[in-house]
């Protein structure tokens, strides 16, 4: 029977310690918590704040100002996407923008004062007051 020599038994021991360290990696990433999903925050200078996730299905009609100065926003979040729909607003920029479907983007109604954004964490959202 062949003996090992000095260096196979040195190749042996660190292909061991690779595959103990593979292994420990891939275990390690395997406990991690998933990173969390994006979510669209809807906010207005007059203190209206939602948070909804991005995979979210859900349409809200978001209602600014009083009076003759009262405005309305329709929301759509559906299949990983945010539009507004929907404005009574003078300029239609909001209506008229693509919707929007990745953390950083977003869409404004200034004649309103809200903003429609997807952010990776709710505290990331921009402050309007």
């Amino acid at each position: 029977m062949a003996r090992l020599r000095t260096g196979d038994r040195a190749l042996l021991i660190v292909i061991a310690a690779a595959l103990v360290c593979a292994a420990g990696w891939f275990a390690s990433r395997a406990l991690m918590p998933d990173p969390e999903e994006p979510v669209v925050v809807c906010q207005t200078k007059d203190g209206f704040r939602r948070v909804d996730a991005l995979d979210a299905d859900a349409t809200y009609t978001v209602v600014t100002g009083e009076g003759d100065a009262e405005g309305r926003n329709t929301v759509r979040i559906q299949n990983g996407q945010v539009d507004v729909t929907e404005a009574d607003c003078s300029n239609q920029v909001c209506v008229d923008h693509d919707p929007i479907a990745h953390v950083g983007e977003q869409i404004v109604c200034l004649p309103h004062g809200m903003v429609v954004e997807i952010v990776a964490h709710e505290e990331d959202a921009a402050s309007l007051m």
